[in-house]
């Protein structure tokens, strides 16, 4: 297999880079330093920086090439390479541009002709129209996935038909971009007497629908500004042609496009380690100790040199599974979840042996790896903490 970038490739990774470099670093430990959710949603997101994204095609990587986006042009390894460069950017502004290709990626795939003719003009049109999915319930998450499918486990929200309509009622939670979305990929249950795998339906549900509101905004511990939030379902009446693809079908489909969106989140962790490396490589050349620049201190430079291999083994992984998956050779399935639960972990690592390098420096709040620090805590959970990946992955094995 051979990793070197096309031509193409290359032009892309240069050109998220400078817009990493010029326009989303200079002020990521701000953002993250002041952001508040109570503020006005006009003051506690970046919206020129999203605009600013948009204008470069970012934010509709996902949308198909016949409404003006480049769906079928980025391949998997391509989407990987421009989520190593994002990911590099550190602020979880990136994390909400980057969702933005899998939201839409899926509903490529899940919207018929007449849906997709009034969503994706209005998306290409709107800088500002965001995108977010909703599965995951105050007392349901992981075990939509476990093995124990049976009817009154997992999802509680539920939608039934009445009329041209459905009504749905429920509560989700911890929605990444729900504080900022303008439409939404509503996953409830349609059949209370059914298992989730034959019950599980998808609506698409936009901002100002009666009946639905924005609940409680999180304010989490890294990754700030991803914008998670509750999202509150009383009655709330859409029309039926809003159902995505068939009733009680969803849990297939959705479990297939998840395998493939959650590599680009990994390589976007990918870029955040290497940065944090960057950084504290450079902090470990200029600190001196006892004399000398603490990089010569043998305990200093095997930690650098052991988290150089971590990061060079998780970029690895990811781009020969992105590569496999395009060229569907020997691509399994299952190192998706494996992959997923790899990164993750030795994300923590990476940043932990970064915190002893850095000393009492590293846990200052103006420090610039503490945020680094944080977000790899926060994102052992989004996509599912790496124990539930594995039990994912077992089912492919």
């Amino acid at each position: 297999m051979d990793f070197r970038l096309s031509e193409e490739q290359v032009a892309i990774q240069t050109m998220v880079r400078k817009f990493i470099q010029r326009d989303v670093k200079p002020g990521a430990l701000e953002r993250d330093r002041t952001f508040d959710p109570k503020l006005p949603l006009e003051e506690r997101y970046p919206w020129d920086l999203m605009k600013k994204a948009s204008a470069l095609g970012l934010r509709t990587l996902g949308v198909p090439k016949r409404y003006g986006g480049a769906n079928e042009d980025t391949d998997l390894f391509t989407q990987v390479i421009i989520a190593e460069e994002l990911g590099r950017g550190g602020d979880a502004f990136i994390g909400s541009l980057r969702a933005q290709t899998k939201h839409a990626h899926n509903l490529a795939i899940y919207m018929n002709e007449e849906q997709a003719d009034e969503f994706f003009p209005q998306i290409m049109k709107d800088d500002t129209y965001l995108l977010a999915t909703a599965v995951t319930e105050p007392e349901s998450s992981t075990d939509i996935h476990l093995p124990y499918d049976e009817p009154g486990v997992a999802m509680k929200t539920f939608a039934y038909r009445d009329g041209n309509e459905y009504v749905i009622n429920g509560v989700k939670h911890f929605i990444s971009c729900a504080a900022f979305a303008k439409l939404f990929l509503v996953y409830a249950r349609t059949d209370k007497d059914k298992p989730i795998s034959q019950a599980m339906s998808g609506f698409l549900v936009p901002l100002g629908t009666p009946g639905f509101k924005i609940g409680h905004i999180d304010h989490m511990l890294g990754h700030r500004l991803a914008g998670n939030a509750e999202l509150i379902f009383e009655d709330c009446r859409v029309p039926a042609r809003y159902l995505l693809m068939e009733e009680g079908k969803m849990f297939t489909y959705r479990m297939s496009g998840w395998q493939i969106t959650q590599l680009t989140a990994q390589a976007s962790a990918v870029g955040e380690m290497q940065e944090c490396y960057e950084m504290t490589l450079e902090y470990a050349k200029t600190r001196i100790q006892g004399g000398k620049p603490i990089i010569q201190h043998i305990n200093v430079g095997t930690k650098l040199a052991e988290i150089l291999g971590w990061i060079e083994a998780a970029r690895a992984l990811i781009y020969k599974v992105a590569w496999s998956y395009d060229t569907q050779y020997e691509y399994n399935p299952a190192m998706i979840y494996v992959t997923n639960a790899y990164v993750k972990e030795l994300r923590l690592k990476v940043v932990e042996n970064a915190i002893d390098i850095w000393a009492g420096y590293g846990i200052q709040i103006e420090s610039p790896i503490q945020m680094y620090i944080r977000n790899a805590w926060s994102m052992m959970h989004g996509g599912g903490l790496p124990t539930i990946n594995r039990m994912k992955a077992v089912k492919f094995l």
